[in-house]
């Protein structure tokens, strides 16, 4: 038990001192990188959020939550485990991304 709190120790000393992502394929990098776990609400957030972007980029805390059934907090958490001080950051990084994807089609 000890050894897997030294690993999420380890993890979360990683993630203080990696760059922010930037767009939602930095995002992703992210997660693959660090080797993000996340409890069962949490993950489950992450990827509907991913999976939806136009849930995140156009919703509110709230709005994803019940999507994803589960509390407004989660989603917040959720928003600061993957480095982001708010949900409203975290949104405006999906916000770039559709922005992005609707320049291109």
């Amino acid at each position: 038990m000890a050894e897997a709190d030294d690993d999420r120790k380890e993890r979360i000393i990683m993630i203080e001192n990696v760059a922010k992502p930037t767009s939602v394929s930095e995002l992703k990098q992210f997660i693959v990188a660090t080797r993000l776990r996340l409890p069962e609400q949490q993950e489950r957030v992450a990827r509907i959020a991913l999976a939806n972007p136009e849930a995140v980029a156009f919703g509110t805390a709230r709005s994803l939550a019940e999507k994803c059934v589960v509390a407004p907090s989660t989603v917040v958490r959720v928003a600061n485990a993957l480095g982001f001080e708010s949900f409203r950051e975290f949104r405006q990084l999906f916000r770039q991304h559709v922005r992005s994807i609707s320049a291109q089609g």
